[in-house]
């Protein structure tokens, strides 16, 4: 669920810079780049705060070197 959530800020932040660059230039291209990018950056967040909430595979979290 953190990791839902996490990746939903990062996607909401990258949209919204989007369209605060879009009142800028007047075109709407930056709201879509920065929206793919922000859904790759989202599952990215997501996926590296669910693994970090979840810990190892052996149920125990991994022990620093």
């Amino acid at each position: 669920m953190v990791g839902i959530v996490a990746g939903a800020v990062v996607l909401a932040g990258f949209i919204g810079l989007g369209l605060l660059l879009t009142s800028r230039v007047d075109n709407a291209v930056p709201v879509i780049v920065l929206a793919i990018a922000g859904a790759y950056a989202a599952w990215l967040v997501g996926v590296i705060v669910f693994g970090a909430i979840r810990g190892g595979s052996d149920g125990h979290e991994a022990r620093e070197r």
